[in-house]
């Protein structure tokens, strides 16, 4: 049974000889996740079953409520003609350092000002990794607050920092949120201390249950941060790292 959803799952992201590392398969974290994709004006890149050319692509347009997907007509020519004949083509693109991966199933063709588009199913599974490649400072028990007010349809945020890296931000909740995976926190606010407030937005990676019961731990990296900011940072973790480095000797 277990190898049979392996299958299913490695299928459903059109790569069967590869094992997922992260995957994504609720419908409302996946639709968060291409939007967010949609909004950056990413690149993709596409390959075919048993064809060595990739081809690149973008997402024009993220429809839940008829299940679609849009895609941009594939460059060079030749993937739109290979596209209509096998139907199934997998994507790969990255969104702020994160790698998206999902299975494109053609459901039809569209055009729009002489271009052609693609109309896809919205996909079941979608693989999404990133990459940690900064120092993670481990902040548990500091206290230093974290806050976000929140807008739309993501709620206010009050909690208190786990971890920081140069690329995001660990932080505790005392409370659970409806926070998904692939949600934007606009505004966010932490005090330093000896430095006061830096303010950032973050886009969360992950979501879960802290060990407490009865509030939830997320993750998230940094999005479109200043370079003052950037530089605050920066000093602060290197200070709390070298600290922890000799509190460990």
């Amino acid at each position: 049974m277990f190898n049979a959803l392996k299958q299913i799952i490695s299928e459903a992201l059109g790569d069967s000889n590869k094992k997922p590392k992260f995957l994504v398969t609720k419908k409302n974290e996946i639709i968060a996740l291409l939007k967010q994709a949609r909004k950056k004006k990413a690149f993709f890149t596409v390959q075919m079953a048993n064809q060595d050319e990739s081809y690149t692509t973008a997402l024009l347009g993220v429809y839940p409520e008829h299940n679609l997907v849009a895609l941009d007509e594939f460059s060079p020519p030749l993937g739109h003609k290979r596209f209509l004949q096998q139907k199934e083509a997998k994507v790969t693109g990255r969104v702020n350092g994160v790698e998206l991966r999902f299975k494109a199933t053609l459901v039809g063709v569209g055009k729009k000002s002489d271009m052609a588009f693609y109309k896809v199913k919205m996909p079941t599974a979608l693989y999404f990794c990133q990459q940690r490649q900064s120092y993670r400072v481990s902040l548990k028990g500091a206290n230093i607050p974290f806050f976000s007010p929140g807008g739309g349809e993501v709620p206010s945020v009050r909690g208190f920092l786990l971890d920081i890296s140069a690329g995001g931000v660990g932080v505790m909740l005392d409370k659970k949120v409806s926070l998904s995976r692939g949600d934007t926190l606009e505004v966010c606010t932490i005090t330093l201390p000896d430095r006061g407030e830096v303010q950032f937005k973050m886009q969360v990676d992950v979501v879960r249950d802290n060990a407490q019961g009865g509030g939830i731990n997320f993750g998230g990296h940094f999005c479109d941060l200043s370079e003052s900011e950037r530089a605050i940072l920066e000093k602060y973790i290197a200070e709390a790292q070298r600290k922890q480095v000799k509190r460990s000797r």
